[in-house]
Parts: structure tokens; C-alpha cells; sequence
């Protein structure tokens, strides 16, 4: 029979928000209990479940009650109605240097979280060196933490956190200050050394989501909105999302029907209106909407390598024109492109428009690149160079997609495999 680490049924936290601090004397001392404050729900009759050794991701927008609900969990704040129960020693990172003394040394405060967490001093001697080892802060555990970088204190804290054989793990983005290399170090620690621990974790890295938890739960507002495979999570919490960007440029009223029966092509995908500040190049051919479907007709949000997908143009060709070229460019966070390609060395090659509306779809294979957000630029040009055409427009980062590599490293911006291997003994 499977055993439960942590249940927490119906629980909601409110807390009184009062616009002055004068208002909290008056309505404590009010002879009819006037109410001063707004009531906020951090919670909101929230139910969970976790097995012992499960994997669970927490994903949310900032608000949405992800560090409440730890703190509840912790035992650090108590709910306001509803019950929870936790079995298990717990080890938590939640804000940064919480539970550390800022005028202790770091040797001094792996002594003071480990026999908080019910460690004997000479249980913690057995662990010091591996503590010290793993954080790698050098002579700096010999300095008060509050000398610490921020990147120095997740290193001190998580090393505590793992060494102390918590049987439930709680991290709370503590991850997310750290250097590649440390993170990349923490993960393989939790994924190889603590396979029976419980591990309860709150991050707005999808990678770490999709290869580390064996379920996700999706909060909004202190509610759950959703609870499944991480795959799905992470697909329906980057749905939510992005429809809120966007919720203002999708094309609603179409100026014409007969356009908007064209444009319905049975994806029950909607298509995003291209705004005019966001388009470039001559514009005889417009792109008035796009949109990104995958192989299965449904929306791409979330992707992966080998994904077939679908780039959607709705275009106005003002006038007939020849040698008109498709074309995409992706391109990273901070802007620069990634990859990207036209259809002009493609065998169809560039092709002749005539005067109207035109939808048209582009076909790619998403490749094995960095685990990272990406935006997507469409576009059309003319020519028969693929480099060296007529720009005719240009829809600069209209759709963002959510790249994820499952179970599988990608060493560097992509990956290029070894061809062959040669190994010569010497004499």
C-alpha cells in the first residue's frame, strides 16, 4: 500500500489587507467590529496529495499561492480553514538564506540548520566535509553569511538541505540564482542520490519540470486548475499564458465573413492579428495573422524535438506579384536568431501570388536546441536569392513557444552529434 507524505485537504489562507496601518487600531478596537480590511485569498479551498519518493512540480504565475501553500506546508504559516498533514522529516529551501544567522560564519550555520532539522553535533561532524564539498564556497565557510553573494548562499543552503537525509525535499525556486553549472549539479544530486525522498518543487523552469517531476500541479488565483503529466502540465500552463499576452490581438471580428469562413481552416487554433508596428518591408503582400499549430492540428505552445509544425500566414497580396518567398526566423530570449529558414531553395522555390487573400502553411521540424523560451518571426519576401530579396514584410516576434528537451541533454545552444570514435593504445 502506498504511503502519503503530504495531504492537505481544503485548505485556504486569507489575510486581512488594510490601506493604512490606522485601520487595524480601529478596527480591533471598534465597538461594533467594523471591518477596515479587504479580505484576500491567498488559498482557496486547495486539495493535494503526494506519495512518499513522488516528484511534484508546482507551476503558477507570481500570485498565484505556489509559496503560501509551501509555507503551509512547512509549517511556517497556518491555514485559515482546512487541514494538513505532512509525515516525513522536511527539509525546505524557500527564501533566500531563510534560516540563516547573517552574523554566523557558514560553518556555524551548517551546525545551526542541522540540529534544527534534529541533527546531533557529532551526526553533523560525519556530514561537514560532504556539505562543505558540494556548496564549494572555498574559505568563505569561514566568513559571516551576510559577506555571502546570493549565489553563494542557494550553494550553502541546498548543500544543508540534501545532506541532512530530509525524507521530503521543499524548494522554492531557490535554484533559480545559481550559476548553470551549480543548478546542472543540484539536479543530478536529487535525480541519482534521492530517489525515495518526496520532492516538492516550485520553478518557472520547464526543463527542470519535465525531467524531474512525476506530476504537476498548476495554481491560479489559489486554486488548482490543473494536476497531471508534466508534459501536459507545462503545455496547459503555457497555454494560459500565452493567451493572456495575446488575449488583446486575437482577431475576433473579422471585417468580412467571407473571409472568416476562408480563414477557418477546422484547427479550432484562432488566429492573432498582426499589428501594424510590428510589421516591416514594402508591403505589397501583408501578413495580417498568423498562428503555430502542431502536427495534430492543436496549438503550439510547448515543443520539442522532431515536432512537426505548422506556420500559419494570412496574407493580403495587394497585387499580383511573382518570385514571392515564405520564410521564418527563431530567435532566443535576448533576440538574437537561432535558425530559421525560406522556401526559396526549397523544390517548390519561390512561387507567383495572385491579387487577394491567401492562406498559406509553412511545414518545419522543430531541431534539438537549448531548453529555453523562443519567439517566432514570419515572413515574405521576393526574389529568387535566398538571402539577397525584396523584404516584403515582416511579423517581428509575434507567437512564443516553450522548447523542452525530455529526458535528454542538449550540450550547448543544439546538438552535434559524434560521427565516429577512434581509440589508439600506445605501446
Amino acid at each position: 500500500m502506498t504511503e502519503i507524505a503530504i495531504k492537505a485537504d481544503s485548505i485556504s489562507k486569507v489575510y486581512k489587507l488594510y490601506k493604512k496601518q490606522s485601520d487595524r487600531v480601529r478596527e480591533t478596537f471598534h465597538p461594533f467590529r467594523r471591518q477596515y480590511h479587504e479580505p484576500f485569498k491567498a488559498l482557496d479551498e486547495l486539495s493535494i496529495q503526494m506519495d512518499k519518493g513522488e516528484s511534484v512540480g508546482i507551476i503558477g504565475r507570481n500570485g498565484s499561492g505556489k509559496s503560501t501553500l509551501l509555507q503551509i506546508i512547512c509549517g511556517i504559516l497556518a491555514p485559515t480553514s482546512g487541514t494538513i498533514d505532512v509525515s516525513g522529516r522536511v527539509s525546505a529551501l524557500l527564501e533566500l538564506g531563510a534560516g540563516f544567522n547573517p552574523e554566523f560564519t557558514g560553518v556555524e550555520n551548517v551546525y545551526l540548520n542541522a540540529s534544527i532539522l534534529g541533527f546531533s553535533r557529532e551526526e553533523t561532524d560525519k556530514k561537514f566535509d560532504q556539505i562543505t564539498a558540494f556548496a564549494d564556497i572555498g574559505d568563505f565557510v569561514h566568513q559571516p553569511v551576510k559577506t555571502y553573494s546570493s549565489g553563494m548562499y542557494v550553494r550553502l543552503a541546498f548543500a544543508i538541505a540534501v545532506h541532512v537525509n530530509p525524507e521530503i525535499l521543499i524548494v522554492d525556486e531557490a535554484l533559480a540564482v545559481g550559476d548553470i553549472f551549480f543548478r546542472q549539479k543540484c539536479i543530478q544530486h536529487m535525480q541519482n542520490f534521492m530517489q525515495g525522498c518526496t520532492k516538492l518543487i516550485v520553478t518557472h523552469d520547464m526543463q527542470a519540470v519535465a525531467n524531474m517531476c512525476d506530476r504537476v500541479i498548476v495554481l491560479s488565483e489559489g486554486r488548482k486548475i490543473f494536476e497531471g503529466s508534466p508534459l501536459r502540465g507545462i503545455e496547459y500552463y503555457t497555454k494560459i499564458m500565452h493567451n493572456e499576452v495575446f488575449e488583446t490581438a486575437v482577431c475576433t471580428a473579422p471585417a468580412h465573413k467571407e473571409l472568416q469562413d476562408a480563414a477557418d481552416d477546422g484547427t479550432n487554433v484562432e488566429w492573432i492579428d498582426v499589428p501594424e508596428d510590428s510589421r516591416g518591408g514594402a508591403r505589397e503582400v501583408i501578413i495580417e495573422k498568423i498562428k503555430i499549430t502542431t502536427g495534430e492540428e492543436g496549438a503550439a505552445l510547448v515543443v520539442k524535438t522532431e515536432d512537426h509544425l505548422v506556420l500559419h500566414y494570412w496574407v493580403n497580396a495587394t497585387t499580383y506579384k511573382k518570385n514571392i518567398i515564405f520564410g521564418y526566423t527563431i530567435k532566443d530570449r535576448v533576440g538574437n536568431a537561432i535558425f530559421g529558414e525560406n522556401t526559396c531553395e526549397t523544390p517548390v522555390g519561390p512561387v507567383d501570388l495572385a491579387k487577394g487573400h491567401h492562406h498559406v502553411r509553412l511545414g518545419i521540424r522543430w531541431p534539438e536546441v537549448h531548453p529555453d523560451e523562443y519567439t517566432v518571426t514570419f515572413g515574405i519576401g521576393e526574389g529568387t536569392h535566398p538571402l539577397n530579396h525584396i523584404i516584403q514584410c515582416w511579423a517581428h516576434n509575434m507567437v512564443s513557444v516553450s522548447s523542452i528537451s525530455p529526458k535528454k541533454c542538449v550540450h550547448g545552444l543544439f546538438n552535434n552529434p559524434v560521427t565516429h570514435i577512434e581509440i589508439t593504445t600506445a605501446c
